[in-house]
């Protein structure tokens, strides 16, 4: 699926509106977090800096990379609505987008319907060909009136079952025996026993783990 992303590294207008002296919010393992305003409404303004220990050609293909597959990644996803942040524009390093207001389910007491919905919510995911990479209550977001998935700096357009499987795995190993929930409210995607098959496979050998140290080893 192709998807216009807007990568010049010009000001646009908009852009300009929100000034540059952002609060420093958060910072994750690739990327700072901004709280910001745009024209009166909240916004989450994700950057993607330079890492000085990898060689600078490499560094900014990477950069550009990863920022272009989690916009698209995010704009699939909405387009086939689901439960994502609305993207207001993206530039080379950085996205743009809408501040949800919430609490993640990390941080609340969840019923057996919240984990069947966040089961539905992956199937889509994966009905659409993609996978999160990090799928955990860390990164679901309760609002008061819907459930949002956040955070695709590792997603990636993906129908591989290991790479499903993963997603499974995490939110296993997160919600213990809440997992029963999620498991149901997954079998939405017609393939679901395959990926469950192969999420058990990698539970026996630990694929999880190389998946985990590939990851850390395209850090550095």
């Amino acid at each position: 699926m192709k998807m216009k992303i807007e990568t010049s590294v010009k000001r646009m207008e908009k852009y300009d509106a929100i000034g540059r002296n952002q609060l420093f919010n958060n910072r994750g393992a690739e990327a700072k977090i901004y709280f910001s305003q745009l024209f009166g409404r909240p916004v989450i303004i994700k950057r993607r800096e330079p890492k000085k220990y990898r060689n600078s050609i490499l560094d900014e293909n990477l950069r550009e990379t990863r920022n272009k597959t989690e916009a698209r990644c995010i704009l699939a996803c909405s387009k086939n609505k689901i439960p994502v942040p609305q993207i207001y524009h993206v530039e080379r390093f950085e996205i743009i987008m809408e501040r949800l207001e919430g609490k993640l389910i990390k941080d609340t007491k969840n019923t057996k319907k919240t984990y069947f919905e966040i089961g539905r919510i992956l199937a889509d995911m994966h009905r659409i060909g993609i996978t999160h990479g990090d799928f955990t209550p860390a990164n679901i977001m309760k609002t008061k009136n819907r459930i949002y998935v956040i955070d695709f700096g590792l997603a990636m357009f993906s129908k591989d079952s290991e790479e499903r499987a993963i997603d499974l795995l995490l939110m296993k190993r997160s919600v213990g025996k809440n997992f029963k929930y999620v498991l149901e409210g997954y079998k939405k995607l017609s393939e679901w026993e395959k990926v469950l098959e192969t999420l058990n496979e990698i539970e026996k050998r630990g694929r999880y783990q190389i998946r985990k140290q590939r990851e850390e080893e395209t850090e550095e």
